[in-house]
C-alpha cells in the first residue's frame, strides 16, 4: 500500500510539472497514469458531451491498455467546476470547488448509467481515498490529469479486464 501512494504521489508531481501548457484543438496532454490502464492521452473532443441540453467544453481520454474510449465534460458553475468522467461501462465526478479537487459519486442530474450498476462497479475504498486529492489551486490540465492518474483506481479489479 505504501509503494502506491509513493509511486502516485511521484505521478502526481512529475504531471505538476509536466503539464503547463493548455490543450488545444489538435494537439494533447500524455502521461502515465501509474495504473494497470498505462499510459493515457486527453485531446479536445470533437463530439461534445451534452449535459442538462447544453454542450460542455469535452475531451477524450485514451489508455494504451484499455479499449473503451473515455469523455471528461467540464461543466462550470458560480461556485466550482464539476468534471464528469463517462465510458459505456462507467460513469463518476469530480469536482473542484474553493480548491479542494476530489471525486464524488455522480449527481442525478448528470447519470445516464443505472445507479446500482456504477455501485457494484466502484472500489470503495479508493472511492473514499480520493474525496480529497488535493486542496491547492491547480490549472485545468493539472486537473485533467489527476482525472486520468486517479480514475482507473475507482473500478473494481473484476471490472478492470472488461473495460
Amino acid at each position: 500500500m505504501k509503494t502506491r501512494l509513493f509511486l502516485l504521489a511521484i505521478g502526481v508531481a512529475l504531471l505538476s510539472v509536466g503539464a503547463t501548457a493548455k490543450i488545444k484543438s489538435g494537439s494533447s496532454l500524455t502521461g502515465n497514469s501509474l495504473t494497470e490502464f498505462g499510459k493515457y492521452t486527453i485531446s479536445v473532443s470533437e463530439t461534445p458531451m451534452v449535459v442538462n441540453n447544453e454542450t460542455v467544453k469535452t475531451y477524450n481520454l485514451m489508455y494504451e491498455n484499455t479499449t473503451h474510449a473515455v469523455q471528461i465534460g467540464e461543466v462550470k458553475t458560480e461556485k466550482c467546476t464539476t468534471y464528469i468522467v463517462r465510458s459505456d461501462e462507467f460513469e463518476i465526478q469530480y469536482t473542484c470547488n474553493n480548491g479542494v479537487f476530489g471525486v464524488k459519486k455522480l449527481e442525478a442530474q448528470y447519470q445516464q448509467l443505472p445507479k446500482e450498476e456504477m455501485d457494484a462497479k466502484l472500489d470503495r475504498v479508493n472511492y473514499f481515498a480520493q474525496r480529497v486529492i488535493c486542496q491547492n489551486k491547480k490549472s485545468e490540465d493539472e486537473l485533467l490529469g489527476l482525472i486520468a492518474c486517479y480514475f482507473p483506481k475507482l473500478i473494481k479489479e473484476d471490472y478492470q479486464a472488461n473495460f
